[in-house]
């Protein structure tokens, strides 16, 4: 068995992410509307408008930048994966400061580590 080592420094980045995720204003809408057969796909509108994918044979994917260059899960993926209840909320988010838009308006809800 493989045991992996993480670092304080990417436990930050992993939290920075979320808390970006969480806070910055964003809309995630599912495409299964305006995409036929286009489970687990949703169009996130940040600054820009980016369509992530759930359902990827290799793992969850988003069109942005971060993304693509740096290979690890952007706050497109982490919002869509809060907003739909796919990943709890991290207890040590401060609800007052989560958009007040998460989960509006996708399938399923948020879920709370509480």
């Amino acid at each position: 068995m493989a045991v992996t080592q993480t670092t304080t420094d990417e436990i930050e980045i992993i939290d920075e992410v979320a808390a970006r995720a969480l806070t910055e204003p964003m809309t995630v809408m599912s495409s299964v509307g305006i995409v036929r057969g286009a489970k687990g796909m949703y169009e996130v509108t940040s600054e820009s408008e980016y369509i992530v994918d759930l359902e990827a044979p290799s793992g969850a994917r988003c069109l942005c930048p971060d993304h693509k260059y740096r290979g690890r899960e952007c706050k497109h993926i982490k919002r869509v994966k809060f907003e739909t209840g796919r990943e709890p909320v991290p207890a040590w988010v401060d609800l007052d400061d989560v958009d007040d838009v998460l989960g509006m308006w996708v399938e399923g809800e948020p879920r709370w580590s509480r």
